[in-house]
């Protein structure tokens, strides 16, 4: 029976078979490391710097994720996810100053307030509190207070020319601000107001000192004029396998991620894992960091597992290596920091991807610039980056009239089809978005209609990133081709379910060496 139930114009919506293919993003970072804070070996979604202090906290003195995050933003990272490694048997350093001989009630512990480092861990066993007499204030019941920080002995250079931090208070006091009544002030949350506790423990917004926090015992007193070392501090145990789990944690995201672990910085064994699970997944690039100090010969010898680093070949198409080490500018000390390069590495991929494309091999002098470091840990000679190019170790160099670019765009892998970073994440990018973009042809009848819709479904998708300029061709023909037809889907394998399409596709590789042929010219050539 006709539903047209009186005359008029009708106008019916149909499905025109055509579901579009849109590319999936390739610039989502995923970072594993130690944090001040935040759930542990779970990967959680991070748009933003004040989203990571929110979740995971400020920079600490030995945790390199923070700086790692905030530099993928700064360098034009746009979102990423933050896996948290820590031990449940770790312990922040500590020490109970007490007050002077003349303070002291009989019975009374004298024990004035307690210090603990930031975070966990043996970094704070370096730190000790230094109490002298103030200046400008009585010193019955004020002092200074001076925290010092010192550079572990086998990592000397963590700050550019200073081995040794130091922050100072003057004129402090743990005495109770007082209303006009003479009633000691609390806060909205009821604790008690003391003058100029916020400058060390802060407000809980990154504010205060990065290195310790204090609980007060007794505010009345004044504590004795010395220096107290923190002690006790204790990473719990935190070893290769607690960071092998961070990276499982990244199972349940299915986004094409960039992932970096710049707490294990030279961990081979770490490296080998991260590798390995990129290249099962196939939708994710590992960016790996050499350890600290290592000259262009030896960086050599770390990535094919000679002399001191025996072991397997670091060898991936689904990862690189980058060299050396960066100087940044601290936003926790002011001072000039040596970060390993990953996380500014990954702003750059991320940049790259945004601004140019996936195609667009992440290095030179344009998208290739490093803004916001300060300095190299190492200056590489062209000889010696003639040494490590063909080893498929891409070096931060600095550039006359350019700035610090990152020089060399090799993955870790001897096979010269997936040489470069930007072919084998091109490639990621077209199977995963393809993969996603037609899940919609499962369970549907495995005829010719489905195979011409599937044929420019694929054939769209593709020639919008032949003109994005990713594929070589003066035409899509020249660049790419899909066959879904008889031939490779015969009737035996539609009998068995299956639907076989064939895609290829020609890849723009980068000019990596670039040949002037210079010749004198006689004057009547």
């Amino acid at each position: 029976m006709s539903s047209y139930q009186s005359p008029g114009v009708y106008v019916k919506e149909i499905s025109g078979g055509s579901k579009p293919i849109s590319s999936a993003s390739t610039s989502t970072g995923a970072f594993i490391g130690i944090a001040e804070k935040g759930a542990t070996n779970k990967a959680t979604f991070i748009a933003n710097w004040t989203q990571f202090r929110r979740e995971f906290g400020y920079f600490i003195p030995h945790g390199r994720l923070a700086y790692a995050v905030y530099s993928f933003f700064q360098e034009g990272g746009t979102s990423c996810y933050v896996v948290r490694v820590a031990s449940e048997k770790s312990r922040k350093a500590s020490v109970v100053v007490k007050s002077t001989a003349k303070d002291k009630v009989e019975g009374a512990s004298g024990e004035i307030f307690k210090v603990f480092a930031s975070s966990e861990g043996t970094w704070g066993n370096r730190l000790s509190i230094i109490i002298s007499d103030p200046i400008d204030k009585p010193a019955e019941t004020h002092f200074n207070l001076t925290v010092k920080y010192k550079e572990s002995p086998d990592f000397r250079s963590e700050y550019r020319d200073v081995d040794e931090i130091t922050e100072k208070f003057a004129d402090f006091s743990f005495a109770v601000a007082k209303d006009e009544k003479g009633t000691p002030k609390k806060d909205e949350n009821g604790n008690f107001i003391f003058l100029h506790l916020d400058q060390i423990n802060g407000k809980g917004d990154g504010t205060g000192s990065p290195f310790i926090r204090i609980e007060v015992i007794d505010h009345e007193k004044r504590p004795a004029n010395g220096e107290y070392p923190l002690v006790n501090g204790d990473d719990g145990g935190l070893d290769d396998a607690d960071y092998i789990r961070g990276i499982s944690a990244l199972d349940t995201i299915d986004d094409i991620l960039l992932v970096a672990i710049p707490d294990k910085a030279g961990d081979r064994e770490v490296i080998l894992n991260a590798l390995a699970y990129c290249q099962k997944r196939e939708d994710c690039f590992f960016i790996a960091d050499p350890p600290y100090g290592l000259t262009p010969s030896q960086v050599v010898n770390f990535k094919k597992g000679k002399d001191i680093y025996e072991g397997p070949d670091l060898s991936s198409s689904y990862g690189a290596l980058y060299y050396p080490w960066v100087y940044i500018s601290d936003p926790l000390t002011g001072k000039n920091k040596i970060v390993p390069p990953s996380g500014l590495v990954a702003g750059v991929f991320a940049y790259t991807d945004t601004q140019r494309g996936v195609h667009k091999a992440p290095a030179g002098t344009g998208v290739g610039r490093i803004k916001t470091i300060t300095g190299l840990e190492y200056a590489t000679t062209k000889s010696e980056h003639d040494l490590m190019h063909p080893a498929k170790i891409n070096v931060v160099r600095s550039i006359p009239d350019a700035g610090d670019c990152i020089w060399g765009a090799s993955t870790l892998t001897g096979d010269p089809e997936w040489k470069y970073i930007n072919i084998r994440r091109l490639f990621m990018m077209i199977k995963v978005s393809i993969y996603r973009a037609t899940q919609w042809v499962v369970f549907e009848p495995n005829d010719q209609i489905l195979w011409g819709k599937v044929n420019r479904n694929v054939t769209a998708f593709l020639t919008g990133v032949w003109r994005s300029g990713a594929l070589v061709g003066a035409a899509p023909e020249q660049a790419f081709f899909v066959k879904v037809d008889a031939e490779n889907n015969p009737q035996d394998a539609i009998d068995r379910g299956e639907l076989h399409i064939d895609i290829g596709i020609a890849p723009v590789k980068p000019a990596e060496f670039v040949i002037f042929t210079i010749r004198q010219k006689a004057p009547l050539e």
